[in-house]
């Protein structure tokens, strides 16, 4: 269920994110999924890729600074409320999420979203089952099997 991610400082300039996309280009990794946020000196990049290993290998040979770590992924309906019942879940057990960042799939009608969460093992816990405790089936739409999202395993 965890999912490897890159999150790589770059210098907020242009031409960076190319020359990183060159980097990965040229060891045949594909991005799965990239989300950059902007400081005002230097920009974070979030990457998911196919060969994590050789990714932070290739990277880190050419002088990135960066860092690994664990995320998940889940397919939500996409539709008003589909990630909220995610966070409803997330909140009553008290997880914090450091960050999250989306996209949708118009082929399923979903939307895929990335989640950075302090305590990740109790996260994919919760969700998997789909249910808390004090929260009736109806609310939460029932079990894992008929739960309106999904954990993904690989991107």
């Amino acid at each position: 269920m965890k999912i490897k991610q890159i999150s790589v400082v770059l210098e907020n300039t242009a031409g960076q994110l190319y020359a990183l996309s060159q980097v990965l280009h040229k060891g045949d990794i594909d991005i799965r999924s990239i989300f950059v946020s902007e400081e005002t000196e230097f920009s974070s990049v979030h990457l998911i890729v196919d060969k994590p290993a050789r990714a932070v290998e290739l990277l880190r040979k050419q002088g990135y600074f960066l860092k690994e770590v664990e995320v998940f992924a889940l397919k939500a309906e996409d539709r008003p409320g589909g990630l909220m019942k995610i966070l409803e879940i997330l909140k009553a057990n008290n997880l914090n999420i450091e960050y999250v960042y989306g996209f949708g799939e118009k082929t399923e009608n979903k939307a895929v979203f990335i989640f950075r969460i302090t305590d990740i093992d109790k996260a994919i816990e919760v969700l998997k089952t789909g249910v808390m405790e004090y929260l009736h089936s109806g609310h939460v739409e029932g079990t894992r099997k008929s739960s309106s999202w999904e954990l993904i395993e690989n991107l």
